[in-house]
């Protein structure tokens, strides 16, 4: 289907912008045992991932919940980032991506306790810390099913490639 796209830097081909407003719903589980015994089966006694790898992945999406302006900001960059893989367009570069939501991590950290904030932040620096916030990502789930258009408009600008 892409290849039947017209190409932007061909002669003669009309370039317009529509503006996409919709509402989509994320559901936000805290991770429990019920919640993720699906896939994930902790075992204290035979070298299994320990409970406490789960429950401090909830401490730190409790922290996250509890901060309005944090949360916010990490559900608009999950929902861009997951929007920018559906239509196959990436808008910002993954080092700004990381270096955004790293700021937003640090500043959760001190809302947790040092010993939390010092496993995070060594995972971090050991480029561990996506598989230590496994649970935490899989937490939020964005409903695109759902999606609700609010609005849809064209800009204004209009270019004449040639």
């Amino acid at each position: 289907m892409a290849e039947n796209l017209p190409e932007k830097n061909k002669p003669n081909v009309i370039v317009r912008t529509c503006r996409v407003v919709m509402d989509v719903e994320i559901h936000i589980s805290q991770i429990t045992p019920e919640n993720v015994a699906g896939y994930f089966t902790p075992d204290e006694t035979s070298g299994g991932l320990p409970w406490e790898w789960a429950e401090r992945q909830n401490r730190l999406l409790t922290a996250l919940l509890k901060n309005e302006e944090s949360l916010n900001q990490f559900l608009a960059g999950i929902t861009r980032c997951a929007l920018e893989l559906i239509v196959d367009s990436r808008q910002v570069a993954d080092d700004q991506v990381d270096q955004e939501e790293d700021r937003l991590f640090e500043s959760l950290f001190s809302k947790i306790s040092s010993e939390d904030a010092l496993y995070f932040r060594e995972a971090m620096q050991d480029g561990l810390f996506s598989e230590n916030i496994e649970l935490f990502n899989k937490a939020f789930v964005i409903d695109w099913r759902g999606a609700n258009i609010k609005d849809v408009r064209v800009l204004e600008r209009v270019q004449l490639r040639q």
